[in-house]
């Protein structure tokens, strides 16, 4: 998560980190201008000098309108008595565009007399590739990749660098002058091969003036879709939420027209976040399905790779760009270290179908989705279940579920899993995968796949059913280990019922179970109950609460007939998320990754978890999940139309 005093501009999967001043600045390891997993510019810092010298500012406001950032500020008084003249105000924007990023700085002169002032913007190059920034991962050794500046003409400037894949990468940096003899603009290089972008102004009473210059970045220019949720189709006391959480996920949206996962760490695709998001969207805006979809399936794995995890068949987790992913040092070029978004692909293709999102969808990518299937045939074991070990690489991951921090599993004491784990959420992604596909198999005349699929569906029903319950909770498990069952309760078990595991009775008396004060806070369902003895309400997995967690919830306990407590989640949930955009941060995007498991001890239980991502776009959509698992505002058969 971002500190306070940084904000963030987002578009087509390039970024603008500010600081409290507004400035792109060298001393915050956080800000920088990113593109395509490198930041580019860990420098765009502005100097005013007028005749009494360098100008101090106050901050007056700021605000990120998606695309633009905007930091207002005015100088210090000229005198010590109140009310007395600020002379200067200061407009500071950084815009991101088709091609990249627009810098303008508006200086108004606040007094009755003409007043000059000179205006340096020092720019400093860091084409550092992402994984090696401090402030945002557990960073990497960073790489030596020495840039050179060179000046193209009185307003240009041109920043190289070679990336450790031996591929040049460039920056330019142009003023936007106009070609008359007094244009005073002008780039500068230094020794120490920063550039100073300055000018002179002279500005009249009550008179604004404007430095403005443009940061060309590598690679195409972005044209990115948008997210179209139609207001009337939202009940009029979210349709508030609804909008700023459209208007987060546009910001998320990679020229792919595939939501990222989340700013500022994970501006890249991921394909179990993207495909929640689709599934989140599919009543509202279909085409964020449709989409995603089809981008992943362009990835899919072919091969059997076991550095990255690929498979004939699977869908990726994670793809990132950048010098380190060309150059094979990273893993992420896709890594496909999941175990459950193959499933969800499947999943997602089928019920995108049944809603005749488009006419060539089904057709299109059958033969994906059958690829798909196929990889989940193979992989389940004799009980039906996919299962999967800690990727033993250094930058693998040790839970290959959608909670995979280090410490996401345990028992209620504590003790951490061994062996071979089967997720109970992962199951209930198969399942329904299997369900749904089978009937698509004998559709295309597939009907030793179809009952492939219906056979390991029943057998996988029927062994969640012997070795998930746990009696003494009333409760399935969240998971089996290489030697017994995890029983601990936690939220995983909720997307299993949105699979459609579970007997009617079980599952009616595991929801009485997650709605008990323990797990059920003022924002939501804890991921970990709060009465076993491992449960961490600081925790990343273990007694935190997820927007998406709980929207997946939420459907599931309203596909089965569980309309109470799908209220109940939704409007706690909706309510927190509500409550993001506005308690500490107006005008930050809101929509947090995640919330502590705070709860009595703490108003509302709305603290964000410090290491959330915000906005995250499974956050964001989680809102449209909501509103269609909520009983007052499920949209009709009609929604689609």
């Amino acid at each position: 998560m971002l500190p306070e005093n940084c904000m963030l501009a987002l578009h087509g999967g390039r970024q603008v980190v500010v600081d409290e001043h507004g400035d792109v600045s060298p001393e915050n390891d956080h800000c920088g201008i990113y593109s395509d997993d490198h930041r580019y510019l860990r420098g765009v810092d502005l100097r005013v000098d007028d005749a009494s010298g360098e100008v101090r500012w106050e901050r007056l406001g700021r605000a990120s309108d998606g695309d633009a950032v905007t930091t207002v500020l005015t100088s210090s008084t000229d005198g010590p008595a109140r009310g007395d003249t600020r002379a200067w105000t200061l407009t500071k924007q950084f815009s991101i565009d088709r091609d990249g990023v627009t810098v303008t700085f508006g200086i108004q002169n606040n007094t009755n007399e003409t007043r000059g002032c000179e205006l340096e913007v020092t720019i400093d190059p860091g084409f550092e590739h992402i994984f090696e920034v401090e402030s945002f991962f557990s960073a990497r050794d960073a790489r030596d990749r020495p840039v050179t500046a060179t000046r193209l003409d009185e307003g240009t400037v041109r920043y190289t660098a070679e990336g450790v894949d031996e591929t040049e990468r460039s920056v330019s940096i142009e003023t936007n002058r106009d070609d008359t003899d007094d244009a005073n603009e002008s780039v500068q290089v230094e020794s120490d091969g920063t550039a100073v972008v300055s000018a002179t102004q002279t500005v009249g009473p009550a008179t604004t003036e404007s430095l403005s210059f443009t940061i060309s970045l590598p690679g195409d220019a972005i044209d990115v879709p948008s997210v179209d949720v139609a207001p009337a189709d939202i009940d009029p006391r979210h349709r508030s939420l609804a909008s700023a959480a459209s208007e987060a996920l546009d910001a998320l949206l990679l020229p792919e027209g595939v939501p990222a996962a989340g700013a500022p760490r994970f501006v890249a695709p991921f394909g179990r976040d993207s495909l929640i998001v689709g599934y989140q969207l599919l009543a509202f805006d279909a085409s964020v399905a449709e989409r995603t979809l089809r981008f992943l399936a362009s990835e899919q794995g072919t091969d059997a790779v076991s550095d990255t995890l690929e498979e004939p068949g699977k869908i990726l987790h994670e793809h990132r760009t950048g010098d380190l992913t060309e150059a094979g040092i990273s893993l992420r070029r896709p890594y496909y270290g999941n175990i459950d978004a193959t499933s969800l692909f499947v999943a997602l293709y089928a019920d995108a179908v049944e809603a005749q999102v488009s006419d060539s969808l089904e057709d299109d990518l059958y033969e994906s989705a059958t690829a798909a299937v196929e990889w989940i045939l193979d992989t389940a074991d004799e009980d039906g279940f996919l299962r999967y070990d800690a990727h033993d690489h250094p930058y693998g991951l040790n839970h290959l579920g959608w909670k995979d921090s280090s410490e996401a599993l345990a028992h209620p004491d504590g003790r951490e899993p061994t062996g071979r784990i089967a997720l109970s959420e992962v199951q209930g992604y198969s399942y329904r995968a299997l369900r749904a596909f089978e009937p698509l198999a004998r559709e295309h005349g597939d009907e030793e796949l179809a009952d492939a699929c219906g056979e390991l569906a029943d057998r996988l029903y029927d062994s969640f059913e012997a070795q998930f319950w746990v009696p003494s909770e009333g409760c399935y498990a969240l998971a089996l280990d290489g030697s017994e069952r995890i029983p601990s309760v936690a939220t995983n078990q909720t997307h299993a019922f949105w699979g459609g595991l579970g007997t009617d009775e079980r599952v009616e008396s595991a929801v009485d179970r997650l709605l008990e004060p323990d797990v059920l806070t003022s924002s939501g369902l804890r991921t970990f109950a709060g009465d076993h003895e491992a449960f961490d309400p600081l925790s990343y997995h273990r007694g935190s609460v997820w927007p998406h967690d709980n929207s997946l919830a939420a459907l599931g306990f309203a596909e089965r007939g569980f309309d109470h407590a799908a209220e109940l989640v939704a409007e706690r949930s909706l309510d927190a998320l509500g409550d993001s955009l506005t308690r500490a941060q107006p005008n930050r995007f809101g929509f947090p990754e995640l919330f502590t498991g705070l709860d009595e001890t703490v108003p509302n239980g709305y603290l964000v978890h410090p290491d959330s991502c915000e906005p995250a776009a499974w956050a964001a959509g989680s809102v449209f999940g909501f509103l269609t698992a909520h009983p007052e505002v499920r949209l009709g058969d009609n929604r689609m139309s």
